[in-house]
């Protein structure tokens, strides 16, 4: 009991000193918390697979057999609260290993076969489990074998005092459960977690309940919900407010086991189902159900068969409330649709009543429509006289219209005289600015003394042809600017075989020709001169054109006007 004392007092202080994060919430809190992680459980689980499935990859059959024996511990541990079965296959997996590569050393068998045995306890094989125990030497095992000899042997214990029903063994199992308590404290170290739990139980096993809970309060302090630790200190803490009658810590300790559970998709699981019973006692059939049938779920899920047995016994009763809830709830939908019923006799007696109402109210139209009849006949010597009027308007729509387009052929004539004067106006000064520019050079030339290069330099045409080609690059784009839709509507009177395409924002020859028609231009000697060609060229593009166009005798006058519409859009 000294030891007892000194280690709860030791403990005590550490919770005060420790400067982790304590879980305060309160049991609503925790509840609320739990609702909302239980949701999430498949997240977590697909998480957990993936860690699984990293892990299966290091199990190289390549690799020497220690890493795979240490791979295949690591698996086993991630499967034995998730799929028993799964975990099982690696164990054997262990055991295979040490009976060939690593039978030199013996440790390595005994390990495997505490874990076999482990996976016996917790799927209800106690007869198997208990055979393996007891063919195992325990010959100079180190302080976690040991550890590990004394857990299976009081899982296998803790199940056997479940099932009995005979009260001298119940009471023989216990003393061999207080037993491996015994050993697990002196092999378990002091600083660890469970060492704190082992010694909380040994507690709770003399009924010393407050010191068990001041020593788990300890662990509790210390860890928070992310802790995997945490799902066992709090269950262990719940357990011990439950014989304490504190129902309402019970529960939220329960709930915060859950959360961490859920957290790290722990499929064999007893807080939430031992929650699910307490709801169901306080009335909350509801909840209860939702949270018995996930922990029947997920007992199946998990091959966890001594926690499928225990909701099994819960099961009954509370699908019973449930059913009984909803069979409550069907009759209020009976009596619901009863009232329903009834509203619909009472609509279909307010619906006759509303129809001999109408009739009433079609005598009074009829009378009404004869005397609609003569307003009508007014009316329709009113509209004779509005048609006239009508008529009279539309004179002076056709009369505004005219207005309008005269109008608009005004703006039009504006914008190009605008436009041409515009165009003007900067060609006058870049040829004046070039003008110069070419005098200056010159004068420059004749500085120098080199007559020869300024005859070469009026000899050539090099500068003309070159102010000639931009000049028609200008004029090409004011004109395709002006009249955008030019080339596409000239292309319209020409055949498919016959159309002229554009490169880039240059006119061909041919379309500047009916391009400076179009600007008004319809002599032909003004044509060649502002082309540079001979009249016969111009005769001849004019006359070929005209010949292969749909519309011959036509062609020029519609050129003249292409384009209108567009333009007197854009003004």
């Amino acid at each position: 009991m000294k030891t007892a004392l000194s280690t709860i007092i030791l403990a005590f202080l550490c919770s005060l000193l420790s400067g982790r994060a304590q879980t305060d919430m309160s049991y609503s809190e925790s509840f609320t918390l739990l609702k909302n992680e239980i949701a999430k459980s498949d997240y977590y689980l697909e998480k957990k697979l993936t860690q699984v499935d990293q892990m299966r990859k290091q199990l190289d059959p390549s690799a020497d057999p220690m890493t795979q024996f240490d791979a295949c511990r690591s698996l086993f541990q991630m499967y034995y609260d998730l799929q028993i079965d799964s975990a099982l296959k690696y164990a054997e997996q262990m055991l295979a290993l040490s009976e060939t590569s690593l039978k030199k050393e013996p440790i390595y068998k005994t390990e495997s076969l505490l874990f076999i045995a482990r996976v016996y306890a917790y799927t209800g094989m106690y007869r198997e489990c208990r055979e393996l125990l007891d063919n195992i030497v325990r010959d100079g095992f180190p302080d976690e074998i040991n550890v590990l000899y004394f857990v299976v042997r009081m899982e296998l214990y803790k199940g056997l005092a479940e099932y009995t029903i005979i009260a001298p063994e119940k009471k023989i199992y216990k003393r061999e459960i207080n037993a491996c308590l015994d050993s697990l404290l002196r092999y378990t170290p002091e600083q660890s977690v469970w060492h704190t739990i082992h010694l909380a139980n040994k507690l709770k096993a003399e009924k010393e309940y407050d010191n068990a809970i001041r020593v788990l309060s300890g662990a509790y302090t210390r860890l928070t919900i992310e802790d995997r630790e945490m799902a066992h200190v709090a269950f262990y803490l719940s357990t011990l407010f439950h014989l304490k009658k504190d129902f309402e810590q019970e529960k939220r300790f329960l709930a915060i086991s859950a959360i961490t559970d859920m957290k790290y998709a722990v499929k064999a699981y007893v807080s939430l189902w031992k929650l699910a019973a307490l709801l169901y006692d306080e009335g909350d059939v509801e909840t209860a159900y939702q949270f018995v049938e996930l922990s029947l779920q997920d007992a199946t899920y998990s091959g966890a068969f001594r926690w499928f047995q225990q909701i099994v016994k819960i099961l009954p009763k509370i699908y019973e409330a449930y059913n009984t809830k909803i069979v409550q709830q069907r009759n209020a939908i009976s009596s619901g649709f009863a009232v329903i019923a009834f509203l619909l006799a009472f609509t279909i007696l307010l619906s006759l009543f509303v129809v001999k109402q109408y009739r009433k109210l079609r005598k009074t139209k009829d009378q009404l429509a004869a005397v609609n009849d003569d307003l009508t006949r007014m009316n329709q010597e009113l509209n004779s006289l509005s048609n006239q009027l009508h008529l009279s308007n539309a004179e002076l729509q056709i009369a505004n219209s005219q207005m309008a387009f005269s109008n608009s052929e005004l703006i039009s004539m504006s914008l190009l005289k605008e436009t041409y004067l515009s165009k003007f106006i900067d060609l006058c000064s870049d040829y004046i600015e070039k003008l110069n520019d070419y005098r200056v050079n010159l004068k420059r030339l004749l500085k120098r003394g080199t007559i020869e290069k300024i005859q070469m330099e009026l000899d050539s045409t090099a500068y003309i042809e070159s102010e000639y080609k931009a000049f028609l690059m200008n004029f090409d784009e004011t004109f395709l600017k002006l009249y955008p839709n030019f080339v596409m509507e000239f292309n319209n009177l020409l055949p498919l075989s016959e159309r002229t395409a554009v490169k880039g924002s240059l006119l061909t020859t041919e379309l500047r020709i009916f391009a400076l028609i179009r600007l008004g231009i319809t002599d032909s000697a003004k044509i060649s001169r502002f082309l540079r060609c001979s009249i016969n060229t111009i005769y001849t593009y004019r006359s070929k054109t005209k010949n292969k166009s749909i519309c011959p005798d036509q062609f020029e006058g519609r050129i003249q006007v292409l384009d209108r519409e567009d333009l007197l859009l854009s003004c």
